[in-house]
């Protein structure tokens, strides 16, 4: 019996010729059916990557609401330990939010939401919501100011330290002194360094001392502060009037 080990080059177009020839009445049925197929193909690829783009955004949507909301509770419980601090005590206070920073790498400015329109001047002092002195006022214009922080190289405040001494607290972006102080052994460490502010009838404090010590031939100590507020640049601000 004899069998072909092969299909010559002649067969083969024979046999695909034949083929072509028994669809050719089909050729518009095959066309639908390979186009329909394609765009199902297309189609869901599609879908899901919509789908998931929706997901994502609601995802971040999510995200940013929750980080809101969270905001918020801090803000609030940051408004009730304020609150708290200066119930009972005759004061006024405005609350401000920071707008912008100086661009400094060497300042520590900032400029707030408020200014004559809130009965802002120049010279108020303002506090965190713990009641830690952080700055000062600059500048006021009608719905601005700016503030200065107690670590800025340009800040300076009359203070007193423990009961018996008084000096000039000098800020600086490293260690924040007192300058002036003459009996500096009556000075000792974690002795509280506070404020007076006219309007008020009870310390404002700044805080503490960290270290001190005097050179052979200086007349004056070397002082340095521990700050009390820790929350610079994203805390709430009051302006003590």
């Amino acid at each position: 019996m004899y069998l072909p080990s092969k299909f010559n080059s002649k067969q083969i177009l024979l046999l695909a010729l034949f083929i072509f020839l028994l669809l050719l009445p089909f050729k518009n049925l095959i066309e639908h059916v390979f186009i329909s197929f394609s765009q199902q193909l297309r189609f869901v690829p599609i879908h899901k990557s919509n789908k998931l783009q929706e997901l994502e955004k609601e995802n971040v949507s999510l995200s940013l609401r929750i980080r809101e909301l969270f905001h918020l509770k801090t803000e609030n419980e940051r408004l009730k330990k304020a609150l708290q601090f200066y119930e009972g005590r005759k004061i006024n206070l405005t609350g401000a939010d920071i707008i912008s920073f100086d661009p400094s790498n060497f300042r520590r400015v900032v400029v707030l939401n408020v200014g004559h329109n809130k009965g802002i001047t120049q010279g108020l002092y303002a506090v965190d919501d713990e009641g830690w002195l952080i700055g000062k006022i600059v500048d006021v214009r009608s719905n601005f100011s700016r503030l200065i922080f107690v670590d800025d190289p340009n800040f300076t405040a009359p203070v007193f330290v423990g009961t018996n001494s008084f000096g000039l607290l000098k800020g600086s972006l490293g260690n924040v002194k007192i300058l002036y102080i003459e009996n500096g052994d009556e000075v000792e460490l974690n002795d509280k360094v506070w404020l007076k502010i006219p309007s008020i009838t009870f310390p404002v404090y700044i805080g503490e001392i960290k270290r001190i010590n005097k050179d052979t031939n200086s007349l004056f100590w070397n002082v340095e502060v521990k700050l009390f507020s820790k929350n610079y640049p994203s805390h709430k601000i009051f302006i003590v009037h």
